[in-house]
């Protein structure tokens, strides 16, 4: 405002003095003058002194008394005007509310310098996740987080060298982008196999806040910050309160850090999600595949294996029947679906009986033996279609920073397709296959 005001000064008075210049050229060579009342015009919307000076510099009507006393009244009434202005404008800046409109506009008017501070401070994401060194991408955050910032002066409360002043703060929606923003952060962090395996830092979290910003759109929210000032040399300053940055950012920090955010079935379900989109190869590192079923079998076992984990990851699935929060802690009953290994087994056991029950089997040597047994158990696992689905209950607590969830043996068991009663279903089948019964 400053510059354009300064700028509209030059150039009124700029225009009035080649204004005057031009009415002289034109009086000299008789032509159509410019109206009087255009001068005085000009004189009057401030270019008095290009009008001024005009009348002088060019000896143009110097003579004309209501341009010679008028001109210069005009001046003096203008002088008195901006010397009033300027006394009242002064009082006005000495307000408290005035320090607070100067630091709100530069929020709304976004520098690197302003970026810097807000960058500065680390609660804006979490301190407690990262460090390191900001980037650009944390300017961008910060600048698409303030893009609809807008504020108005509620109250200005004086009590002596104290002040306190409410502002109503317009902006996007905390809440909405702190649980966006912890989805995505969180969804990060149970990851199992990231692409990225750096360790992360705190310009990667501004990053992911400008990706969630640009990604979104999200309604904005009216909440209200409160400034504490006290003045020193007659200076109104703002006091630093951890409190008031929080308001700012319309309770963002706030939101952020607590625990409860997402409901323990937002985090159970992105838990989940991590371990859906689980390949092949993933989840044979992931449950640290070696010979499942101890066939001891060098020729066959990692062709059982990879048959197994293929079936393991085209049939996996699971859904949150409920969960219910009780305090800190909380209880979530899942279906888990899987390979159905008691059907696996099942078609196992019988080619074993079949086998058992002819010569060759007792013909074979061990070696033999080992290779044919575990031949028939890759093809049962090849041949199967059948799934299974295992209701399991999920306990997980809240630790002040998060849900923490407690995979349990249960949880395993269902996962690998019930295991546990199908190894128990086969060996209960006898004698006749004891000795070459699969365990876990």
């Amino acid at each position: 405002m400053k510059v354009f005001l300064i700028t509209y000064t030059i150039l009124i008075n700029i225009i009035g003095l080649l204004v005057m210049g031009l009415d002289k050229l034109k009086a000299r060579r008789r032509k159509k003058r410019i109206p009087e009342r255009t001068l005085f015009l000009i004189a009057l919307i401030f270019g008095s002194v290009g009008i001024l000076v005009g009348m002088y510099l060019f000896h143009h009507k110097t003579k004309k008394r209501r341009f010679s006393i008028g001109i210069p009244a005009i001046l003096a009434v203008q002088l008195l005007f901006v010397g009033l202005l300027y006394q009242w404008n002064r009082k006005e800046m000495e307000r408290p509310s005035q320090a607070v409109l100067q630091e709100l506009e530069q929020i709304r008017e976004l520098d690197e310098d302003t970026i810097a501070s807000f960058i500065s401070y680390e609660n804006l994401i979490n301190s407690n996740l990262a460090s390191g060194e900001i980037g650009s991408d944390a300017a961008e955050a910060v600048s698409l987080f303030f893009q609809d910032f807008s504020y108005r002066i509620q109250e200005e409360t004086i009590n002596g060298d104290n002040a306190t002043v409410a502002v109503q703060i317009t902006n996007i929606d905390a809440k909405a982008l702190a649980r966006d923003l912890c989805t995505e952060i969180l969804k990060q962090s149970v990851e199992i196999y990231p692409e990225d395996n750096t360790e992360s830092t705190t310009n990667d979290y501004y990053c992911l806040l400008r990706d969630t910003l640009a990604a979104n759109t999200y309604d904005t929210a009216v909440t209200t910050a409160y400034f504490h000032l006290q003045k020193t040399d007659d200076i109104w300053t703002i006091l630093s309160d951890s409190d008031l940055e929080n308001e700012l950012v319309g309770g963002f920090i706030t939101y952020m850090n607590d625990p409860y955010i997402l409901s323990a079935s937002e985090v159970l379900e992105i838990h989940l999600e991590a371990l859906r989109e689980l390949s092949a190869d993933e989840w044979m590192d992931y449950l640290e595949v070696e010979d499942i079923f101890a066939t001891c079998n060098t020729e066959y076992y990692s062709l059982i294996d990879e048959a197994y984990i293929r079936q393991l990851t085209d049939a996996f699935d699971c859904e949150i029947l409920r969960c219910t929060e009780n305090g800190s802690s909380a209880e979530a009953v899942i279906r888990v679906t899987s390979v159905d290994m008691t059907s696996v087994l099942e078609v196992y056991k019988k080619a074993l009986l079949a086998y058992a029950g002819t010569t060759q089997s007792i013909r074979d040597n061990s070696v033999v033996f080992s290779n044919e047994t575990s031949r028939m158990l890759l093809e049962a696992l090849q041949e199967n279609t059948a799934t299974t689905s295992i209701d399991v209950t999920i306990t997980f607590s809240n630790n002040g920073s998060t849900w923490e969830i407690y995979f349990d043996n249960e949880f395993t068991d269902a996962l690998m397709g019930g295991m546990t009663a199908a190894i128990e279903a086969f060996s209960s089948s006898g004698e006749d296959t004891q000795e070459v019964s699969p365990s876990e």
